[in-house]
């Protein structure tokens, strides 16, 4: 075989494309707009105004995405957002199981954690805001995270107002990202598609060009809870999970920023390659939750499309799976909300390869006993030593403050629902974190000749009955 012919990083993710093809691709016609009022499955309204950066009244919409199932997705052109996920259980009663807020004013005011919004132009972080092209040009980013830019910086794709049009049973929302905005070179100019299936699948597509290389990492912010977005803790913890990745992207605590390693899942509480019932996985885990990326399985082909995860929720029968031509997959059991209350679990001590073996199916954990194994093999005994003692750092930071936490603000939802620590799982494709500065994470640099191109699908369901 010829290795001159093997793809590079970029184009695993990059797709070349002519450069004259994408000149008017984000802007609506005539014909679009009218199709607007035409569609029998998406229905338009009004959900308020906003005051842009000149002071002047915007309007945001908001569009109510059904199929014939009576499954609901309702989406607002700021942020992209999707606000609410009305799915039925296994008895067909519909229940609203994504997080989210009531009004406009909630998300532009009290939304810091981004729930449900299209972030960008980089998902994750750029350690330290600094960002040299191939040239030697370097621009400094937006800091807006303990001197560091994470999730787009202050004002990122997730805090913007898309324009928005609909195309026969597809949602389109385009924005233009100007030339230094938030400090990133280039003017990149996105199109997000949402579509849902008569297949219950809500369908994702991010498409992009950019007129300077520059970083790109478009992801999804949404938090699920497949009881019911206002049923809490108590019943997250009656979810199992499923995660198709062998290897997990190491960390530094306690900002949780990537340190450049991908390491092995196997004989560690991230190996989620089985189902995991959550309330049997947390006390395994350092922190209680899942704050962690994974290297998702591709085989042979890196661009493959296939299962990244799957959620259950037994009880409600309902079942969330989330297919994506992605390499990583972030997990965050909402370990960062505000712990506003009691929590189901006590402040300890524990390291990444503290595990109990994982079963092969699910409903097998009522008579799991718990089984220690042994450390699993890093680069160096060095490494090892340095890993541990961040995790003790990390969990030793939680105790002490545990008492302090009651003081912080809570999140208040939709219906007054306040949403502590584990209330939802944000299941999140993307590209790697912080590959800007990481040279051996595959390239997340667009070029003006390529195209940014990436899917993913939510497909939700209900489980076969086991009475």
């Amino acid at each position: 075989m010829n290795s001159s012919k093997k793809p590079s990083s970029e184009t695993m993710f990059l797709n070349p494309i002519s450069a004259d093809k994408f000149n008017d691709f984000v802007y609506e016609t005539e014909e679009q707009q009218k199709s607007v009022n035409d569609t029998n499955h998406i229905i338009v309204d009004n959900y308020g105004c906003i005051k842009d950066d000149s002071g002047q009244n915007v309007r945001v919409t908001k569009y109510t995405l059904m199929n014939e199932q009576k499954v609901v997705i309702e989406i607002i052109n700021y942020g992209a957002t999707v606000i609410s996920c009305w799915v039925p259980n296994s008895q067909g009663e519909l229940e609203d199981v994504l997080l989210g807020f009531d009004s406009i004013e909630d998300y532009r005011l009290h939304n810091t954690h981004s729930i449900g919004g299209t972030l960008g132009r980089v998902t994750d972080y750029i350690s330290n805001g600094h960002l040299e092209n191939d040239k030697g040009e370097i621009y400094e980013l937006i800091k807006n995270r303990d001197g560091h830019h994470f999730n787009g910086g202050e004002k990122g794709f997730d805090k913007v107002i898309w324009d928005g049009y609909v195309k026969d049973s597809e949602l389109v929302l385009t924005y233009s990202s100007k030339d230094g905005e938030q400090g990133y070179p280039g003017t990149f100019q996105v199109r997000t598609t949402f579509r849902l299936t008569c297949k219950n699948e809500l369908v994702v597509n991010y498409v992009g060009m950019t007129s300077k290389s520059t970083p790109v990492n478009i992801a999804s912010n949404m938090f699920f809870n497949l009881a019911g977005q206002n049923t809490g803790e108590s019943e997250l913890m009656n979810h199992t999970i499923m995660v198709n990745a062998e290897e997990y992207v190491a960390i530094k605590v306690p900002e949780r920023r990537p340190v450049g390693l991908i390491k092995n899942v196997q004989h560690t509480c991230l190996d989620l390659r089985v189902p995991r019932l959550l309330k049997k996985a947390f006390p395994l885990v350092p922190g209680f939750g899942y704050n962690h990326t994974f290297k998702l399985f591709k085989g042979k082909d890196r661009k493959a499309f296939n299962l990244a995860a799957s959620l259950v929720h037994k009880q409600s029968g309902r079942l969330l799976d989330i297919y994506t031509d992605m390499p990583c997959i972030y997990i965050n059991t909402g370990q960062d909300f505000p712990n506003y209350g009691k929590s189901l679990f006590k402040e300890e001590i524990l390291k990444v390869t503290d595990i109990e073996t994982p079963l092969a199916k699910f409903n097998t954990y009522e008579n799991e006993q718990s089984v220690i194994s042994e450390e699993y093999t890093f680069l160096s005994e060095t490494e090892l030593i340095e890993e541990e003692h961040n995790l003790d750092y990390e969990m030793k930071v939680s105790s002490t403050q545990f008492n302090n936490v009651q003081e912080i603000k809570p999140i208040k939802g939709k219906l007054n629902t306040i949403y502590n620590k584990h209330s939802g799982i944000c299941i999140r494709p993307q590209l790697f974190p912080d590959a800007v500065i990481h040279k051996n994470f595959n390239s997340i640099i667009l070029k003006p000749s390529n195209m940014y191109s990436q899917q993913v699908i939510y497909k939700f369901g209900v489980i076969a009955s086991t009475d």
